[in-house]
């Protein structure tokens, strides 16, 4: 959420698109938290954490 209101608040009024993407991908990152915490599925971002992000995090604390 706060990257929503850090795209819609600070870039927005001087580069647009690239403020309402940020806005964009900002509300989706906070829907799929509500998902993932109000369901028991697992939700696009989550897989992609445990299924890449960690999986790479872990390669490199060695």
């Amino acid at each position: 959420m706060a990257l929503s209101l850090f795209g819609f608040a600070s870039i927005w009024p001087y580069y647009p698109a690239t403020g309402s993407g940020f806005a964009f991908i900002g509300l989706l990152v906070a829907l799929d938290d509500v998902i993932e915490y109000m369901t028991p599925y697992p939700t696009p971002l989550d897989q992609l954490w445990k299924r890449v992000v960690h999986s790479f995090v872990r390669i490199l604390e060695v």
